[in-house]
């Protein structure tokens, strides 16, 4: 027990004496109670352990009071300082290790350091500016000389997530260089070079960070970067190709993993955007082109919407194909893609389509006699379209109406559209037109139409 008094003691004595008195005299002290008295090595680093992490403390707790991140950075540069020339020299000669001994190149340890590490993703170092640029150059490796020695670190005196925020500190200082506030509210950035990124893993070393630790603190923040910009470009909600398109590009910009730009994007769109998706909805402005562009873009449209909320908008989009006024109806993109698109049960959803097309139907006859009492033609051929469209998704029997002069009206009016034969042929049945009848319209077609036309004049 005397024994490891002596050698605490002198290895106190050693470490209080700082930078710059850490000289000759001190090594050579360190050295003969380390050897002499016939130690361990591993109980004289023991010791030496003790004493260093508790100046290393006192750095950290500095760091912590600092009144801003600069400060606090400073005080980490000095922690980091102090590990390289005094316990590092310590622990050399402890070691019996002479300062002179050529040491591996700064780059070539830490590469070594990385290759060792089973839990290393090569991915995220490319990708990663700047975990690239804690990987030194051999040229600014050379100005930075020999690297610290991690043995001695805080593993076990601070939690993980107490050593990631230390160790973030520093690299934000990186980042943004001192800030110096200068009177009436400004402040002047100094940027750093990259020589300070070689004192960040020299930190990381002696906080005792793995190399998984240290990625996750570098991808954090890299996120925290992106979502940052993300929101703002977001604000609206309104995820669009070109914003898509605008995203990527900052992905790329930050270094952030794809993989992990995608998840940001899904938080944040689950939270505004889903929101404002709901309300374009609900709001007639979101249409299918729209959402075949969002699932082109990768975006999860269907999780972010409830499937109620989906199967109103296959609503809303069948019906508008049943008032397009063009007579048209696909079965393939209404029956299968629409459904799929939405992710919406396709036999319910053609049950909806055919509930709609009975119920449109019949109005659309409806509808067309109040427009042709209004002299409206135009809207006569749109709505008659309508009802052919709604015929071709369910089949209908012969429509009657109290007036049958008004049928032959709309047969005629349509007639002088210039249709499609087969649309003609589907409309003189639907409203019961006689062949015969249909014939003697035709006929009569090109005088009616200039009635129509003098009418139109004398209404407008």
């Amino acid at each position: 027990m005397l024994m490891h008094a002596i050698v605490f003691q002198v290895v106190k004595d050693a470490i209080a004496s700082g930078v710059d008195g850490y000289d000759a005299d001190v090594k050579k002290a360190v050295r003969k109670a380390a050897h002499g008295l016939r130690l361990t090595r591993e109980s004289a680093m023991s010791i030496a352990g003790k004493a260093a992490r508790r100046i290393f403390l006192n750095f950290v707790k500095q760091a912590r009071m600092a009144e801003n991140r600069t400060e606090g950075a400073k005080a980490l540069r000095k922690l980091i300082a102090f590990n390289s020339l005094v316990v590092t020299e310590l622990v050399a000669d402890i070691k019996g290790e002479s300062s002179d001994t050529p040491r591996e190149e700064p780059s070539k340890v830490e590469d070594k350091k990385i290759e060792e590490e089973d839990e290393w993703d090569d991915e995220e170092w490319e990708s990663l500016e700047t975990l690239k640029k804690i990987r030194p150059s051999e040229e600014v490796a050379a100005k930075m000389g020999k690297p610290g020695q991690t043995e001695i670190n805080l593993k076990d005196d601070l939690s993980e997530r107490e050593r990631a925020d230390l160790y973030k500190t520093y690299l934000l200082y990186c980042l943004t260089g001192e800030v110096t506030r200068i009177p009436f509210g400004a402040q002047i950035t100094t940027k750093k070079d990259d020589s300070e990124y070689l004192l960040l893993n020299q930190l990381g070393g002696i906080l005792g960070l793995t190399v998984k630790e240290i990625v996750e603190v570098h991808r954090s923040l890299a996120e925290q970067a992106f979502r940052q910009q993300a929101e703002v470009i977001l604000a609206d909600g309104q995820l669009t190709k070109a914003r898509i398109e605008q995203l990527n590009e900052l992905q790329k910009q930050v270094g952030l993993p794809p993989e992990y730009g995608q998840k940001v994007i899904k938080n944040i769109t689950t939270t505004k955007m889903a929101a404002a998706l709901e309300t374009a909805i609900n709001r007639g402005r979101l249409n299918m082109k729209q959402i075949r562009e969002l699932k082109e873009a990768s975006i999860d449209f269907n999780s972010m919407i409830s499937e109620k909320l989906r199967e109103n908008l296959h609503k809303k989009t069948v019906d508008e194909i049943f008032s397009s006024g063009t007579g048209e109806f696909d079965e393939e993109e209404v029956y299968e893609k629409i459904p799929i698109d939405l992710n919406i049960n396709a036999e319910k959803a053609k049950g909806v389509v055919h509930e709609l097309a009975r119920s449109r139907l019949s109005n659309s006859l409806i509808q067309a006699v109040a427009l042709l009492r209004q002299r409206n033609q135009q809207g006569v051929v749109s709505t008659l379209n309508d009802l052919l469209a709604c015929d071709k998704a369910v089949p209908s029997e012969p429509l009657t109406w109290e007036v049958p002069e008004e049928l032959a009206d709309l047969y005629t009016i349509y007639m002088k559209n210039n249709p499609a034969p087969e649309k003609l042929c589907r409309l003189q049945y639907l409203l019961g037109i006689s062949d015969s009848t249909a014939t003697a319209l035709g006929e009569t077609k090109d005088s009616v139409f200039s009635v129509g036309a003098e009418e139109e004049k004398f209404v407008f």
